[in-house]
Formats: C-alpha cells, structure tokens, sequence
C-alpha cells in the first residue's frame, strides 16, 4: 500500500514538473509576459478616437475571454473568473491621459486562473496559461486598430 502510495505521488510529482517547465523557462516566460503587456497598452488622441478604440477593446475582450463581462462602463471592462483552470479571461481598464481633449491608455491584461500558487510562484498550468495570455495581448494592438489578427508566440 505505501509503496503505491509513494508511486501515485511520485508520478503526480514529475507531471507537475513537467506542466510548468523549469525556473529558466518560467523566466524566460515572465519577461515575454511583461512585453506582451507593454503591446497591450495603447495611446489614443482625443475622445472620438478613444469612444472608438474603447468600443473595439469591448469586442476584443468579448472575442477573446472564455467567460462573460460582468462589468463594462466607461473606464473598465471586467469578465468574471473562469471555474477551470487554464483558460484566458481579460479585462480592460481605460485610463484619462489629461490633455483636456479626451486622449486615453487603453490596456487589455490577460488572466489565467491556475497560473500561480497562492505564494506567486508559478503553478503547474503557467506555461500554457503564458502562451495563452501573450497570445491575446500581443494580438490586441492589432486588432484595436483594425489590422487583421496575428499569432502570438512563445519565447524561444
């Protein structure tokens, strides 16, 4: 019985390890995390423009999230948590640049519910959970703009 035991977790063990790669791989996937997320910010000039990109970062966050919007309104966009682990959902905040026209950054953060332990180290679905969100905020900027959707990659 122990030693069944001991097989089950062993084996529970190596699975986790090799769902969330290594440290050099978690790395290599936070800094390619913090550059999807700069793409994912954009700068618009004036309040027609940024009533327009806001409305294309609503369509985007509908497209793209496995889970519905709970909250929209001028100055976010909120889609409720997913009950799986592994899947992407978004949200989008807007925020007032100051210039007395309406200028806005707009930004689109991917979620990914199993991505991190309670500590904050990475979890067991953090590498497909990074794929998943680098995909779509690399992608956003695109589509804001109205260009035609590209692939988001992994870091090599």
């Amino acid at each position: 019985m122990k030693r069944r035991l001991l097989s089950v977790m062993a084996v529970a063990s190596l699975e986790a390890c090799t769902m969330s790669g290594s440290p050099m791989d978690s790395h290599r996937y936070e800094i390619a995390l913090d550059e999807a997320r700069d793409d994912a910010s954009i700068d618009c000039v004036g309040q027609a423009a940024c009533d327009a990109m806001w409305q294309r970062t609503l369509e985007f966050v509908t497209q793209h999230s496995v889970t519905n919007i709970t909250r929209s309104n001028k100055t976010v966009i909120e889609t409720a948590e997913p009950h799986e682990s592994g899947v992407l959902y978004l949200w989008a905040s807007r925020t007032p640049i100051g210039d007395g026209i309406g200028s806005s950054t707009i930004r689109v953060k991917g979620l990914c519910r199993g991505m991190y332990t309670t500590d904050g180290d990475p979890a067991w679905m953090y590498v497909p959970c990074a794929a998943l969100i680098m995909s779509a905020e690399r992608e956003f900027r695109q589509f804001a703009a109205g260009a035609a959707p590209g692939k988001g990659t992994a870091p090599e």
